[in-house]
Formats: C-alpha cells, sequence, structure tokens
C-alpha cells in the first residue's frame, strides 16, 4: 500500500492520494511499482535493484517523464536488523522533481516511520527530506561502526592469546562486514559529491548548519572505517603471527622429542654390533646396563632440553 504525505510549512503531514506530495513505495510490492511508473511515465528499470545490497548509488537526470525537471537518487541504508550485512543494505531510491517526490524503500525497515517522527515538524521541502534522509543514513552507518569497534577491540584481546577458530570467524564475519560497508560508503561519496555540487539542490535547501552536519557525520563514517579496515588487517597479521609462533614451538618440541629418542637407539646399536671389544659383551646383566644407561642418557638431554626456553 502506498504511503501518501504532504510536505507544507507545517511540516510532514499523513494525507489522502489527491493532496499528497510524497509518495512511499515498498520495494517488494512490485504491483505498486507498476502503478506508479506507469502513472507518471517513469523508465521500466527506475526502480530495479532497490531490494540488493550490491545497487549502484547514482544520481541521474531524467528524461520523458510527466514530471518537472525529475531527478532520480539512490543511496544505501544500514538498517539494524540481526540479519547478514547483505540483507541489511537497503537501497533507497528517490525521485525528486518540482511538484513531486516519490521514495522506494523496504517497508521492513521502517525507515521513513522512524523518519519522520524524528525530524517530521522540520521537513517542509522536498530538499530538506532528501537531506535529513542522508544525516539518518549516516547515523546508521556511525553507530553500526561504533559496534564493530567493540568487536574489534575484543577481537584484538583474544588474538593475543589464542588462535582458536573460533576467534578466526568472528574475523572473517568482520572483515565481510567491512568490505562491504567499505565500498559502500566509497561508491556513495561519488553520488553525494555529484549532490553537494548542484547548485539548485543546495540554494532549494537554504540550511548550511544541516549541510554542515551531513558533510560532517559522512567524513566521521568514511574515517572510522578506513581506520577500523586498517586495525582488522593488523589483527590478521597478528593471528598469522601467532600461529607460526606455536607452529614455530611445536618444531622445536618435536626436533628435541626426536633426539631424545634417538639416544637409546644409538647406544642399543653401537653394543648390538658384532665386532667384540665391547663392555659387558659376555656379562649375562649387559642387557640391563645398556638399557639403564640408554635411560639415563636419554634423561640428561630431556632435562637439558626442558630447561631450555623456547620462547627465544
Amino acid at each position: 500500500m502506498l504511503d501518501d504525505y504532504f510536505i507544507g510549512r507545517k511540516g510532514v503531514m499523513t494525507t489522502d492520494e489527491d493532496h499528497s506530495n510524497w509518495l512511499v513505495i515498498d520495494s517488494s510490492n512490485t504491483k505498486e511499482i507498476e502503478q506508479v511508473i506507469k502513472k507518471y511515465e517513469l523508465p521500466q528499470d527506475i526502480f530495479v535493484g532497490v531490494s540488493y545490497p550490491e545497487e549502484v548509488s547514482r544520481m541521474e537526470e531524467l528524461t520523458g517523464t510527466s514530471l518537472n525537471q525529475p531527478i532520480s537518487l539512490v543511496l544505501l541504508n544500514l538498517s539494524n536488523e540481526k540479519e547478514t550485512i547483505e540483507k541489511r543494505l537497503t537501497p533507497i531510491s528517490f525521485v525528486y522533481s518540482n511538484d513531486l517526490l516519490i521514495s522506494c524503500v523496504d517497508k521492513k525497515t521502517d525507515f521513513f516511520v522512524r523518519l519522520i517522527e524524528k525530524y517530521g515538524q522540520v521537513i517542509n521541502t522536498f530538499e530538506k527530506a532528501i537531506a535529513y534522509s542522508i544525516l539518518e543514513i549516516y547515523t546508521h552507518f556511525v553507530k553500526e561502526l561504533k559496534v564493530m569497534k567493540k568487536k574489534i577491540d575484543a577481537l584484538d584481546k583474544e588474538a593475543r592469546k589464542t588462535t582458536e577458530n573460533e576467534e578466526l570467524y568472528k574475523q572473517a564475519d568482520l572483515e565481510r562486514e567491512i568490505v562491504y560497508i567499505d565500498h559502500t560508503l566509497r561508491d556513495q561519496k561519488a553520488t553525494l559529491d555529484q549532490l553537494w555540487q548542484s547548485e539548485s539542490f543546495v540554494k532549494k535547501l537554504t540550511d548550511d548548519g544541516l549541510l554542515y552536519d551531513i558533510q560532517l557525520r559522512q567524513r566521521q563514517a568514511e574515517k572510522m572505517i578506513l581506520i577500523y579496515r586498517d586495525l582488522l588487517e593488523s589483527i590478521g597479521d597478528l593471528f598469522n603471527g601467532m600461529m607460526d609462533n606455536h607452529l614455530n614451538h611445536l618444531m622445536k618440541y618435536l626436533d628435541s622429542a626426536a633426539l631424545i629418542i634417538s639416544i637409546p637407539a644409538l647406544i642399543a646399536g653401537i653394543w648390538g654390533m658384532n665386532t667384540g671389544g665391547l663392555p659387558g659383551e659376555r656379562s649375562g646383566l649387559g642387557f640391563l646396563f645398556v638399557l639403564i644407561g640408554s635411560i639415563v642418557a636419554a634423561g640428561i638431554v630431556g632435562y637439558h632440553l626442558y630447561r631450555k626456553d623456547y620462547t627465544k
């Protein structure tokens, strides 16, 4: 079902189809999308991909429509649902014209419901509706990155004392999330740079403070993702170093064990030669002497190796 709103001097108000100037479409409702496309003569692929995280952020002018100077703007938001990163990255599509604003979003995220609850009274133009949407999007990214920082700190502590598979799985999951968010922010930066260079949009926005807040939040998110990606890479290097170190210690231990085992074999081999002249060759206790001597020699070498510091 289409949500109809009216944006005026008093803010955003719910209204009916005849008096609305802001339409919000559910991206999962193909029937609604087809109706809107047909009514306003929009391109057939205008809302294609609005349910995929790999959707490309973009801004482009539309021609051949029934709207007055329409512009298509596609941005990606990070929802707070407990899902995989692919399902949490949800595109938000705007068709922005002089007389009408159309938005297409996954309504399960309640993005515009929360936006109106938070900023409904100050959104009095289409430009502010888009601007506050961008501010909310980057607020979500910053909030999520702060949560990821806590996970990275916890992983860093564990990496210094363990190389268990569970911690490696956590690192892989974090790297996956970082990659998706990093590429999303990089792609979206080019789109927003294009939007900020639009003199008509900035002029109609008439709110330098809001524009500054958005750009500040955008820079904060972009800097955080770069720092956290480097931190995660350093943790990966730490895991690799720890595993190499453990492997080196294991090889030293195995070499020591092989040396200890070889001593009795060496002694027994010498006394087993049929060359004559060996001590105890005619004694009935010769075998016992050889056995005791082998154990003592192996014990002395083993004790020496036990006292050796393998961490150096």
